[in-house]
């Protein structure tokens, strides 16, 4: 084998063209291991050779990162742009263990300076996402944790650009009814499932086969982060959904979300075509400040956080980190009064009641 491990860490070792190569990758993964190791067989076959001690520049830990985080994730396009710009703003042959704050921020000041694709301004949450989110701060961490490369201290909260608060958008029960009302009647059965789970624009247009009608689930499958997420569904839903399954594979169609023409055809919804009739609804109901589908997401998760607590919430929608789940849990003033009802010794649900008969 040309990849052994001495410790934690691998060394490769082969013979290219009667002479051997060996050392140490400086990771402790063998798949980053491995990149290492094909990066060396590369620049031994141009004729040179990676030392124990060589310096590692920008662009090499880049690409490395690239393929070992972001290449198999469904936002690898983007991570490959943002990686391509902070590559260009602070020089690909830059050494990594000399990049600091006083690198950081100057790159920072060179990206505000430049405009988006449409000839606008970039917000600083742009700026925070290609410099810093994104790019150098999980880069720098993966330089340091798995190639073993000294990193300077950053302190990244004091070179971020301010951003706004984080929006959560919830809305009355009239405003979803009206909504609702104004959606044509095809599109309604997926703004209920909206509503209900919460799912992302995309995560809701799955195809029958995601449907696990036995286990009663549904995985939804290359999500944001790139992977896969089991999602529970209620018994009501399974029995609605078995029905549309069953008259989408006899019209050949391969997704549950149907649409009956005038001469009795049945097409697919799409995510684009929910989303344009959901914008034209909230227009004709008047309500403001709202997205057409990524605002239900948000309101969804606002009350499974207020019903079921963060952890029920975080497993629902599915959160690699409780952090995420933690901006929708604002509770609102029937919730903060029911939370005083320990100290008369009432239980949540008595201090409810109380609430509303008071009302």
């Amino acid at each position: 084998m040309s990849l052994y491990k001495r410790g934690d860490v691998w060394h490769y070792s082969f013979t290219l063209k009667g002479e051997r190569y060996r050392g140490s990758t400086h990771c402790r993964l063998k798949g980053d291991a491995k990149l290492v190791e094909g990066r060396v067989r590369r620049q031994a076959e141009l004729g040179g050779a990676q030392s124990q001690e060589e310096d590692w520049t920008l662009g090499a830990v880049s690409d490395l990162f690239f393929a070992a985080r972001g290449a198999d994730k469904k936002s690898a396009d983007d991570i490959a742009a943002r990686l391509a710009t902070t590559v260009r703003l602070i020089g690909r042959k830059t050494l990594v263990s000399e990049i600091g704050p006083k690198v950081i921020q100057a790159a920072i000041q060179a990206r505000r300076m430049e405009t988006s694709r449409r000839g606008g301004p970039l917000s600083n949450s742009t700026v925070n996402r290609d410099l810093i989110d994104q790019t150098l701060r999980p880069m720098l961490r993966f330089a340091a944790h798995n190639l073993e490369i000294p990193i300077r201290p950053i302190v990244w909260r004091e070179l971020r650009l301010p951003e706004p608060k984080g929006r959560t958008r919830t809305f009355t029960t009239q405003e979803l009814a009206s909504w609702r009302a104004n959606l044509p009647v095809w599109h309604r059965p997926v703004f209920d499932f909206f509503v209900r789970y919460g799912v992302r624009l995309g995560e809701a247009f799955f195809r029958c086969d995601a449907v696990n009608l036995e286990r009663g689930e549904v995985v939804l499958r290359a999500r944001k982060a790139g992977d896969d997420h089991v999602l529970p569904l209620l018994p009501e839903d399974v029995s609605d959904l078995a029905a549309r399954i069953g008259r989408a594979r006899a019209a050949d169609v391969g997704t549950p979300w149907l649409r009956e023409m005038k001469d009795g055809s049945l097409r697919p919804i799409t995510y684009g075509g929910f989303a344009w009739a959901s914008r034209k609804a909230l227009d004709r109901a008047g309500i403001a400040d709202a997205r057409p589908a990524h605002d239900l997401r948000h309101h969804a998760a606002t009350e499974i956080t207020r019903r079921g607590g963060l952890k029920a919430a975080q497993d629902l929608l599915g959160h690699a980190t409780i952090v995420s789940t933690m901006r929708y849990a604002h509770p609102d003033r029937d919730d903060l009064l029911a939370a005083l009802g320990h100290k008369i010794g009432h239980s949540s649900e008595f201090s409810r009641k109380k609430i509303k008969e008071n009302k």
